[in-house]
């Protein structure tokens, strides 16, 4: 029996992808549940974002990196996505699209520039999808790799401010304690650190997002309105047609009941017994002299006859009944 745990793992790792392809657009799918690739155009370059899941993601992180080579504070030397607000967070509660989504924005936003040398990309990222990369993806070293040619030493600033405490070595002590003892300006060091500022950036764009979504939501509100009302009068109009409905079923069930055959045959028994007693009255009439000999077999000769033809009618259908009833009917 497959445990529970289990079933729900794949069934997050599911809606992650599927997040991954609401979100974004061109994604391609590589390798089935374990890569795939975003084409996007980023200023005037052409990039490529890779997505690669191990087996154990949603749990383990995604590696996420760019092709080709670019300087980006968030990219190392491998072209390895490494330092996005969303991916150092990441956990199983987070949405892999927005994730990638909020990635591919700051990249357009913000166009990173290429690499003089850009034949030292993302081969050395191992593919996830073999049973020896269960674990944490292997990386080769990073002493057997050699950072692109950058002449300008751009890149190599960018790597030696990697830290965020970094500036803290430059401080005297004076001027630590002074951060120690002012509250403000200990806050003000501390949101000018490169990840607080990404993180503020990474909050001011979902902030924009929310707004965004706000307004659109506003905009729907009379679009919603008149909806409810169209809805409202529908209701109103089949519980008209259902009211109307039961008071028909309910004169079918009487005129149903009132023509059943046994009903008729019941009618006609009652119809042949009240003849019969009505040609009764008027041989007694004529017994007491009240008739006279003509008007008498006028009347009585007419009841009789209606009598015996009901008495005909009632039995004939009594008759076929009862053959019907043998047969199932």
């Amino acid at each position: 029996m497959i445990p529970l745990f289990y079933n729900r793992e794949a069934e997050n790792r599911k809606r992650q992808i599927t997040t991954l392809k609401i979100f974004n657009d061109n994604v391609i799918e590589i390798v089935s549940d374990l890569e795939y690739e975003i084409p996007f155009q980023c200023g005037g370059d052409k990039l490529t974002l890779k997505i690669s899941l191990s087996h154990d993601f949603p749990v383990e992180k995604p590696v996420l990196s760019v092709s080709p080579m670019v300087y980006h504070p968030w990219v190392n030397e491998n072209g390895v996505i490494t330092s996005a607000p969303g991916l150092i967070n990441f956990s199983v509660h987070s949405d892999l699209g927005r994730v990638v989504q909020a990635i591919i924005r700051d990249f357009q936003r913000n166009p990173p520039r290429l690499a003089a040398n850009n034949n030292v990309i993302s081969s050395n990222i191992p593919i996830l999808g073999s049973a020896d990369n269960r674990g944490s993806p292997n990386f080769q070293s990073r002493s057997s790799l050699s950072p692109p040619n950058d002449p300008t030493g751009q890149y190599q600033r960018k790597n030696n401010t990697a830290s965020p405490f970094l500036d803290l070595n430059n401080l005297t002590v004076e001027e630590l304690k002074f951060l120690n003892e002012n509250d403000d300006r200990l806050m003000e060091f501390i949101e000018d650190i490169p990840p607080m500022r990404d993180q503020q950036k990474a909050l001011d764009d979902l902030l924009v997002g929310i707004e965004e979504l706000a307004e659109e939501n506003l905009n729907k509100e009379e679009q919603i309105e008149t909806l409810k009302e169209a809805v409202d009068s529908r209701i109103e109009e089949v519980n008209k047609l259902a009211f109307n409905n039961e008071k028909l079923y309910n004169v079918y069930q009487s005129l149903s009941e009132k023509y059943s055959p046994r009903n008729i045959q019941e009618e006609l028994r009652k119809s042949a017994k009240e003849a019969e007693d009505e040609s009764d009255k008027i041989a007694d009439s004529f017994l007491q002299g009240d008739l006279d000999v003509d008007t008498f077999l006028n009347m009585f000769i007419k009841s009789k006859s209606l009598c015996q033809l009901r008495k005909t009618k009632e039995e004939k259908l009594c008759h076929q009944l009862d053959r019907l009833e043998k047969a199932g009917f």
